[in-house]
């Protein structure tokens, strides 16, 4: 007896924790695919150093469009659906990159899944897929890509530079990733306009791109070059 009432072990104390065992392991075999493809990423740190120390709070922003960048950072993070996503555009050196890395990590510390990839790297893990001695298969990674909670694809565009035919299957590839993505988070940054950005991957793949996404223009001089101008 408790307090007058019959009073049961299991119910108050071992049920609960069981059930949050229960709901742990469900949840890590639901999303079994994104964790072993961060874990496989992790293994081939295709972050850059610098960005997997980037922090919202080590973001200097220099001018009024990146102090708003910022703010629309945090903000994202705080109302976070799983469903909006953004466009970070500008020249290099402004923080795009810092800013999306600081995101997808706030987001995975609210339990979310997220993976962080530039897609150069990432043409170069789909091309590596192909390979007879690869661990991973290539709609491994496609699934995965596919299931992430928030998935940030760092330097739109920039996977298109080289010969045609390269850029052709570049251009199928990222089409395919982000029609499998239409209703979920996906935050780009890109150094392109969206009128380059129309131009490169059509209206089409890019109406798409764009379709739940709120997009910021940071402007400023190239923070990486401070020392040099």
């Amino acid at each position: 007896m408790k307090e007058g009432k019959e009073y049961c072990f299991y119910c108050d104390l071992i049920a609960p924790e069981d059930k949050k065992i229960a709901d742990e392991v469900n949840e890590w075999i639901e999303n079994r695919e994104v964790n072993e493809l961060q874990e496989y990423f992790k293994g081939k740190s295709l972050m850059n150093r610098d960005l997997e120390e980037a922090t919202l709070s080590g973001y200097d922003p220099q001018n009024d469009s990146q102090r708003l960048a910022l703010e629309q950072a945090y903000q994202y993070i705080g109302t976070f659906n799983k469903r909006q996503g953004m466009l970070l555009q500008g020249r290099p050196g402004l923080g795009k990159s810092h800013l999306a890395a600081a995101i997808v990590k706030e987001i995975i510390n609210q339990k979310h899944t997220g993976i962080f990839i530039s897609l150069p790297r990432l043409m170069t893990e789909l091309k590596a897929t192909y390979g007879k001695n690869s661990s991973l298969k290539e709609t491994d990674l496609l699934v995965a890509l596919q299931k992430v909670d928030l998935l940030v694809m760092d330097d739109l565009g920039v996977e298109r530079d080289g010969k045609d035919e390269a850029s052709s299957w570049a251009k199928q590839k990222i089409y395919e990733i982000v029609d499998s993505r239409i209703g979920q988070a996906t935050i780009y940054t890109t150094n392109y306009t969206a009128k380059e950005l129309l131009s490169m991957y059509g209206e089409r793949d890019f109406s798409r791109m764009v379709q739940d996404c709120s997009i910021l223009k940071l402007e400023g001089k190239n923070y990486r070059l401070r020392n040099f101008m």
